[in-house]
């Protein structure tokens, strides 16, 4: 038996002892591993395994320009604002989660990439190339991609630190290509509630993995045609779940850095010019105030003098985890959760 078997069934018997005392809720937290039946509902590691959340109280996230043919861009800006205010949202024990979402507009890059200083990225100038938490609507070729399948409507795929579980980027699709969305009130088979969709999606990309509570839950794996607006409002195993990964705090006071751990960018990395490509494009950015981006270039480039600086003292390596959009269990190399 290998040492990574081992630790991994290790882990797997690791969360059998624990399992008594997490009967209170059914929510679980996406982690560093891959072992399927492993339920982390707090900030514990088990063996090696740790929970995942972003380190910061701000986070950022960006949708493709080109949208789909099927909804337009500012539906989808419109349903995706809401379904992070949703989670933004829940009643916690004194007060709401402590975190906030910014939609920093449209850009140019779909792809699911990250760009890290981990000896496979291209550096130019000693600047690694930035990044957008995408959210991109696949209208072809859903299934030409690699861990794409056939029954998944979305998949949420997310970069991490394995050593601290601290998120890096989270990129969203959803699979246009072979299931009609819907952003009315009155959705019904064949069409998708986009809504109800993206709000799972959120879930996963908070750090939400699927929950082993009943179908009433937006963070069940699967999606409920008979009652298709269930995954828009959370369930209370939802609430709890996302209280616990971020407690209540005083946000009021406390700076909103958006950017992506590794930098901004709304390229694909292939088309990058690192030295002007940091921050995003006043052009591109409707109804934002010029000195808010003037303030968004500021954090992009001093985010970038950070990493250069510290580049010679940390390697880090990238993983990707699963995704949610519909059942599936994660690939043998980058997970992803789907709902």
């Amino acid at each position: 038996m290998s040492t990574k078997s081992a630790r991994c069934l290790c882990a797997a018997a690791a969360f059998a002892a624990l399992a008594s005392a997490q009967q209170a809720s059914a929510y679980c937290r996406s982690n560093t591993c891959k072992v399927s039946d492993l339920c982390l509902q707090d900030d514990l590691p088990v063996g090696y395994c740790k929970p995942l959340r972003w380190p910061g109280s701000c986070i950022g996230f960006s949708i493709q320009e080109d949208a789909s043919s099927e909804i337009s861009y500012q539906e989808i800006s419109d349903v995706l604002d809401a379904a992070f205010r949703t989670w933004q949202e829940a009643p916690c024990d004194g007060g709401t989660p402590g975190f906030r979402v910014q939609n920093l507009g449209p850009v140019s890059c779909g792809a699911v990439e990250l760009n890290a200083r981990d000896g496979k990225t291209r550096v130019v100038d000693g600047l690694v190339p930035g990044n957008a938490n995408v959210v991109a609507f696949r209208d072809l070729d859903w299934l030409a991609a690699a861990g794409h399948r056939s029954e998944m409507l979305a998949l949420t795929t997310v970069q991490f630190d394995k050593n601290t579980g601290d998120l890096w980027g989270a990129d969203m699709e959803i699979n246009t290509h072979l299931y009609d969305f819907t952003v009315d009130d009155d959705s019904a088979a064949p069409r998708e509630d986009l809504l109800a969709i993206v709000t799972h999606e959120a879930g996963h990309f908070l750090g939400l993995d699927h929950s082993q509570a009943g179908p009433e839950a937006t963070m069940h794996e699967r999606y409920d045609r008979s009652d298709p607006m269930n995954f828009r409002t959370l369930h209370a195993d939802d609430i709890a779940g996302i209280c616990q990964i971020y407690p209540p705090r005083d946000l009021s006071t406390s700076e909103c850095n958006p950017i992506p751990p590794h930098g901004f960018s709304p390229e694909c990395a292939a088309d990058q010019q690192i030295t002007c490509g940091m921050a995003p494009p006043a052009a591109r950015r409707p109804g934002s105030g010029s000195g808010w981006l003037a303030a968004l270039a500021a954090v992009a480039i001093g985010a970038a003098a950070r990493l250069r600086a510290g580049a010679r003292g940390r390697r880090e390596e990238p993983r990707r985890g699963r995704s949610a959009g519909g059942p599936g269990a994660a690939p043998p190399g980058p997970r992803r959760e789907s709902a």
